[in-house]
This record gives structure tokens, sequence and C-alpha cells, in this order.
């Protein structure tokens, strides 16, 4: 049997050392874990963001689709957000361009919160001369429904669960009146 007097203290420097190792590796598992709870959210934010900027631009379409007879709204008082072509914001990113020139979107559609904003900017008339993958438009060529083409820039921004988390949508979209 070992005395007591003759131990070192050898054991209780070991535990130690085990104990400061257990206590790095838990530490470091703590801030990796909330590394990644950080970036799963980032990268919701950013698709809920993507998703209210798509159902916006929906929307967008179905009121040049169902809501709109004639281009003589564009440009007029009182359709802030139905813009003459180059007459809509330009920096895309800077909101405060953004101010009195879009229509705000915070509703429910189709069972989807919706926060976000758009405006239509006339974009010109396709040319029987584009080349058919810079515009689709169904049935354009048929002789049946033939007129002229109106070409509309749609620009949607969808804001995700921050505010601070936007997504910007740009498409052409052609309408024959």
């Amino acid at each position: 049997m070992v005395s007591i007097a003759r131990q070192k203290g050898a054991v209780l420097i070991v535990s130690m050392i085990i104990l400061l190792v257990l206590s790095l590796i838990s530490v470091s598992a703590a801030r990796t874990i909330l590394l990644e709870e950080k970036m799963t959210f980032a990268s919701r934010d950013a698709k809920t963001a993507l998703e209210a900027a798509e159902a916006i631009l929906r929307v967008a379409e179905d009121y040049l689709e169902n809501d709109i007879n004639t281009t003589g709204d564009f440009g007029t008082e009182g359709n802030d957000w139905l813009h003459l072509e180059g007459e809509g914001p330009v920096d895309l990113f800077d909101s405060s361009e953004w101010a009195g020139q879009s229509i705000d979107i915070n509703e429910t559609v189709n069972g989807q919160a919706l926060k976000g904003r758009y405006f239509i900017e006339m974009a010109g008339v396709a040319d029987n001369m584009d080349a058919s993958e810079s515009i689709t438009v169904e049935g354009y060529g048929n002789s049946t429904g033939a007129g002229v083409i109106n070409v509309f820039r749609i620009v949607a921004q969808g804001e995700g669960l921050s505010p601070h988390t936007k997504r910007t949508i740009v498409v052409q979209y052609g309408r024959r009146f």
C-alpha cells in the first residue's frame, strides 16, 4: 500500500489537463453551433426574400395581364409606379430611390405573407427581328391576335424575415393590347 505522504499530485495535474482540454473542445463546439445557426438563418432569410420577390413579380404580371387595357396610365399622376421608358429608378439597390416610385406590398397572397415592392416601366415595342431567345410571348407570330407587342420591365423586390434582407428580380414582360 502506498502511503499518502509519498504521492506528489500527478493524478491531480493529469485530471486538470484533461478537464482543460474538454473545456476547450466544448467552447469550440458551442461556437461552431452558433455560427452554423447564424448561417442557417441567413440562408433561410435569403430564400424567403427571393420567394417574396418572385410572388410579387407574379402580382405585377397579373396586374399587367388583367388590370390594364392601355399604356395610357403610364407616367400619369396617381400611378407613380407605372413609368414611361427610362423614367424608373436607376439604382435598384438604393431604397431612397424607390420611395414614391414603386408600390408597396404588405399582404398575404395565396397563403404566403409578402412584404416588398415593385414598379413597372415601359421598355418599348418588340421588333419582328428580335432573336427568338430575347423575348417569349405566347402566340407571337401567329396570324390570329396580331398587333404590336409592348415590352415592360418589371422590377420586384422582396423582403426576408429581416428587413435588411432584400432580393431584387428584373424581368421583361411582353403584352399585346
